[in-house]
């Protein structure tokens, strides 16, 4: 019988298909932990009969023709740094690892844009634009290893998201591979008004409506000025206080991130705050902030602090993507770990927190931190549960679903950066109502046979 990897040899070079089991182990699983898998809701894995590594789009597409006429799931993959399990090998699939479409195309100065792959590197592509006097907006702590057609997928948010906007923010155009292997281009322009955008579609859609191939984005000249402060405040409350009142007054830092774990401060809280661009608003901005946080009673930390942060903000992302398959299981010390990333009303963040904090601890599980990243309104809080606690996964995970149900009942949305995966699609319906209908019917539409990146957000 003629091996699946033998008839793909006839489309892409056998020296770029992977069988070797080792390898596509790998390759099965992305940066989720099977400790953060809800018991309840644990999919079925399994390895990819094969994987393979196109160089173009046109090679994508001679694939997905084939795999669709085979009813052959395909598994899209770039850096495998996503939290939720958008990446999983959830049973017997091609996998399309992207990593070899890493070609910068252009970079268009004059129109502050660039093209290039989808499998070219975040921190590829910074570096290149930097030779330019560009920068790229998105800064995810995962820039090292993040691809942009993943970035795209999940419409991820960054340390600089205050200014530049998530990664959807920042897509002018799109080129994908559809389930029927045609390829649509959407045109790479600032605003249109002539019908359905369809580059929305494909953004936060983690390759289950199309294969991302080619991306055109916005590109900004590298700041003129950077301010980065770090200022400790007594509590949440009050320093909630005052970046509410920054963003009345319309201020917008580009770096905003608020926690108070307290294991540094006694028990405070912190912000780490930076704008850039212009000088002269800069400046301004920047004394304003200072201004207000002054008067929600902050005190200043040391210049250093601030610094450090800034410097090191990348540095977990190497480390957390070796020994993957040490990671699978729950964290070395013998903790369950897991977190929840929310958007909510500003006006119903510090209601929410209250709640949290009384469900959590009737749970007995544990508050790490509770704080804020970019703006008000989009909240996290990681939670831990020892090992030893009878059912500790199942509890933590638990306590995480009701932290969700709570938001949803707020007005808020479950996850505001790392997207669905098969980690929140049990919540699916819960946070969208019919449009999960609305969304399935699109995936039949398009994708009939069921092929893109199945069992995933819950379609």
């Amino acid at each position: 019988m003629t091996t699946l990897a033998e008839k793909l040899a006839g489309i892409i070079d056998p020296a770029r298909i992977v069988t070797d089991l080792e390898r596509l182990d790998e390759l099965s699983w992305d940066a989720l932990s099977e400790a953060r898998i809800d018991p309840r809701h644990r999919p079925s894995t399994g390895l990819p009969i094969c994987a393979v590594l196109p160089q173009s789009t046109e090679e994508v597409q001679q694939l997905v023709r084939f795999a669709n006429s085979q009813k052959i799931a395909i598994l899209p993959y770039g850096g495998g740094s996503g939290l939720m399990g958008g990446a999983l090998s959830i049973g017997a699939c091609l996998l399309l690892d992207l990593r070899s479409m890493n070609r910068i195309l252009d970079i268009d100065t004059a129109s502050r844009s660039a093209r290039m792959q989808a499998g070219v590197v975040l921190e590829s592509l910074d570096h290149g634009l930097s030779e330019k006097g560009f920068i790229l907006g998105h800064d995810p702590w995962t820039v090292p290893v993040a691809t942009v057609g993943g970035a795209i997928s999940t419409n991820s948010v960054g340390y600089r998201a205050g200014l530049y906007g998530s990664m959807g923010d920042q897509v002018l155009g799109l080129e994908a591979v559809l389930p029927n292997g045609e390829i649509l281009r959407t045109r790479a322009v600032a605003k249109s008004s002539v019908g359905i955008d369809l580059t929305a579609l494909l953004i936060g859609g983690e390759g289950c409506f199309g294969i991302i191939t080619e991306a055109t984005l916005r590109i900004f000249p590298v700041p003129e000025e950077r301010r980065l402060h770090a200022l400790r405040f007594d509590s949440f409350e009050i320093g909630y206080g005052a970046i509410q009142a920054m963003f009345r007054h319309r201020l917008q830092p580009a770096l905003l991130d608020f926690g108070d774990s307290g294991a540094k401060y006694d028990g405070g809280a912190v912000l780490y705050l930076g704008f850039e661009g212009n000088r002269a608003v800069v400046e301004g901005e920047a004394r304003l902030a200072l201004d207000i946080c002054r008067r929600h009673g902050a005190g200043e930390l040391p210049e250093q602090e601030a610094e450090r942060f800034w410097r090191e903000r990348h540095s977990i992302a190497r480390r957390f993507m070796q020994n993957r398959r040490e990671r699978r299981q729950r964290g070395r010390d013998g903790v369950y770990r897991d977190w929840i990333h929310v958007a909510l009303p500003p006006a119903q963040v510090l209601p929410f927190r209250a709640a949290a904090i009384t469900l959590i601890r009737e749970r007995g599980v544990e508050l790490q931190e509770s704080g804020l990243w970019i703006e008000p309104g989009l909240f996290s809080m990681p939670l831990a549960l020892a090992d030893g606690a009878p059912n500790a996964q199942l509890k933590l995970e638990e306590a995480i679903e009701a932290l969700l149900r709570l938001v949803h009942s707020m007005g808020g949305s479950m996850e505001y950066t790392h997207g669905v995966g098969v980690k929140l699609a049990p919540l699916m319906a819960d946070e969208h109502g019919y449009g999960m209908e609305v969304m399935r019917q699109i995936k039949r539409t398009l994708d009939p046979n069921n092929i893109l990146n199945p069992g995933k957000m819950g379609l």
